[in-house]
């Protein structure tokens, strides 16, 4: 009688442990991709934060002349390779997500209408050049938020 019970044991752990193989087999897939989910998305952030790290730890190597040009371009090219396929995955969850947008938020890059951005090249005062989103002119001291709005 205990073996008849242990070896119907063991048969629904083979079971349990097989049907996956076979229900993957015989469930159709979606002509659509599939949502991203949030563990995916950190692996393949994962994926490419990795990839990027080692190829700028091979790249040191290399220019310690720890390895040789053709090691280098080999390994490169592989590192390059995962990174690329990671970006891709994220970029095209990316762009299959809708885009959510709560009451009163505006989606990246929205500008309400009659705004334009403006950016100042040179200073008013000292005619210095300004950098790119800069407040306060570098040479003077200046405020530029006046100039852009005025």
């Amino acid at each position: 009688m205990t073996i008849a019970i242990g070896l119907l044991m063991v048969i629904a752990a083979a079971a349990y442990v097989a049907a996956p193989f076979f229900a993957s087999a015989a469930a159709p897939e979606s002509a659509g991709p599939k949502p991203v989910t949030a563990s995916e998305r950190e692996r393949l952030e994962r994926q490419k934060f990795d990839a990027y790290g080692a190829i700028k730890e091979l790249e040191f190597d290399y220019r310690m002349h720890k390895l040789s040009d053709a090691d280098f371009a080999a390994i490169r090219d592989k590192y390059a390779v995962q990174a690329l396929e990671a970006i891709a995955a994220l970029d095209a969850a990316r762009a299959a997500q809708p885009r959510q947008v709560a009451d009163g938020q505006r989606p990246e890059g929205h500008r309400p209408e009659g705004r334009r951005a403006s950016r100042i090249a040179f200073c008013p005062s000292c005619g210095v050049s300004v950098p790119a989103r800069a407040k306060f002119c570098p040479a003077c001291g200046r405020s530029l938020r006046e100039e852009a709005v005025a």
